[in-house]
């Protein structure tokens, strides 16, 4: 979870191991990086299924060249799901659309 970044992504080299291809989004996104420099992408995995403490979540993964990280949930897919996040307790509580809370 990433309450930095406006978007979903995952690692060109993670997505990789899919047997699925990604779709070409109609522009070039522009990805600033927190350490200054940018990426450019125009690959994106739509309904990407998730698994999370046993129940199946699905994100649009947008594929960047990132090696810290596998996949990164943003502020996209964590306000569309009403997300509470307690950095005290380090718990993140999103809602389903069935009302079900994970």
């Amino acid at each position: 979870m990433d309450s930095g970044a406006s978007h979903s992504f995952i690692a060109s080299h993670f997505a990789s191991c899919l047997n699925v291809f990604p779709d070409c989004m109609p522009y070039v996104l522009d990805v600033s990086a927190p350490t200054g420099g940018s990426m450019c992408t125009d690959s994106v995995y739509g309904d990407c299924e998730i698994s999370m403490a046993g129940v199946t979540v699905y994100a649009d993964l947008i594929v960047l060249p990132i090696h810290d990280f596998d996949v990164i949930l943003g502020m996209d897919w964590l306000s569309a799901r009403r997300a509470c996040m307690d950095c005290y307790n380090k718990t993140v509580d999103f809602y389903l659309p069935d009302g079900t809370t994970v």
